[in-house]
């Protein structure tokens, strides 16, 4: 059975909490689930904080739940996982009502990034993206790499509006909640510094290495994070009580809430040189078989800065290049 896992990166939340969270998670993991609709996170207003790192790390189903619409509030330090009930994406579906804009209907984009620009070498990415390029020591034999890019910065400001978000907790009956008041027409910031993906190859195995400055979010302070976090937890498919305790075990401000779409068979927290981080696994159709290709994801931040990897390597090794970063 998939080890699956809701857990905080600040905080433990009630050891009878984490008990009970945990069976459910596993029992909603029983079987793996084919792929949906595939679409790109940088689609998604709310991803806008990360956009630089994990755009197209991973693909989601055609709509997406509407928690995630409140990432664009958040600073990136840490991230949880939480599984995502599928029956409540069908009813957001059938409503034709649209995460992507849940609190945000008006997006402003400030700086567009446009194509990443490929380099010549880790020092020129270096050069570009204005940081050192951290590379992993470790990597499978016959393991090389192909590309360097840069991908520009990013700036927008989004203007919150609840309308649809009232509509969203309307139509899945989530009525012992409120919005938090003076949300309309708050202003959010956010700016992402430039990001630099490197490709490696090994024969048909593909490898694609992910990192970025921690994204600058200016928000209100008056904004109710934890209350909207509770919400989006409700949203996603937590019973009342779990979503109650789990919004204020952890730091909402510095917490990336990763939905993880019913194409992801599994996931869990993994320790990279000492911080904790996440990796999910999927499946794709293969090109050259009948049988499908995993695909490995495993996302963590550290020293300020965020990190991803998509590879269709081993889950193991993924994890030992992960480690190796420095």
């Amino acid at each position: 059975m998939n080890e699956e896992q809701l857990y905080s990166l600040r905080s433990e939340p009630p050891a009878a909490f984490v008990a009970r969270l945990r069976a459910d998670l596993r029992q909603s993991d029983a079987s793996v689930r084919p792929a949906r609709a595939r679409w790109s996170l940088a689609k998604i207003a709310a991803a806008i904080a990360i956009v630089a790192v994990v755009a197209g790390l991973f693909s989601v189903p055609a709509v997406r739940v509407s928690a995630q619409s409140f990432l664009a509030l958040f600073r990136v330090v840490n991230f949880v996982a939480v599984r995502v009930d599928e029956s409540r994406l069908a009813t957001l579906k059938a409503r034709q009502l649209d995460p992507p804009h849940l609190i945000a209907e008006r997006i402003q984009v400030l700086r567009d990034p446009g194509a990443p620009t490929a380099v010549a070498s880790p020092e020129q990415a270096a050069s570009l993206a204005g940081m050192e390029v951290q590379l992993p020591h470790y990597l499978p034999n016959g393991m090389a790499m192909k590309e360097i890019a840069v991908k520009g910065d990013y700036a927008a400001q989004v203007i919150a509006d609840t309308r649809q978000l009232q509509d969203v907790m309307d139509t899945l009956s989530i009525t012992d909640l409120e919005i938090p008041q003076g949300l309309d027409g708050q202003i959010v910031t956010v700016r992402v510094p430039p990001s630099v993906i490197v490709k490696y190859e090994q024969g048909p195995r593909v490898t694609r290495f992910y990192q970025a400055r921690t994204p600058q979010v200016s928000m209100p302070a008056s904004v109710d994070l934890a209350s909207l976090g509770e919400i989006g937890l409700r949203i996603l498919g937590l019973s009342p009580q779990d979503a109650r305790q789990f919004s204020r075990a952890i730091d909402w401000q510095t917490t990336l809430l990763v939905p993880v779409p019913p194409m992801v068979s599994s996931f869990k927290q993994v320790d990279i040189n000492g911080h904790s981080g996440i990796a999910l696994e999927r499946f794709v159709p293969s090109p050259t078989a009948t049988n499908r290709t995993a695909v490995h994801v495993v996302l963590w931040a550290a020293d300020g800065r965020v990190f991803g990897i998509e590879s269709t390597q081993r889950a193991e090794d993924v994890v030992l290049i992960a480690n190796s970063v420095r």
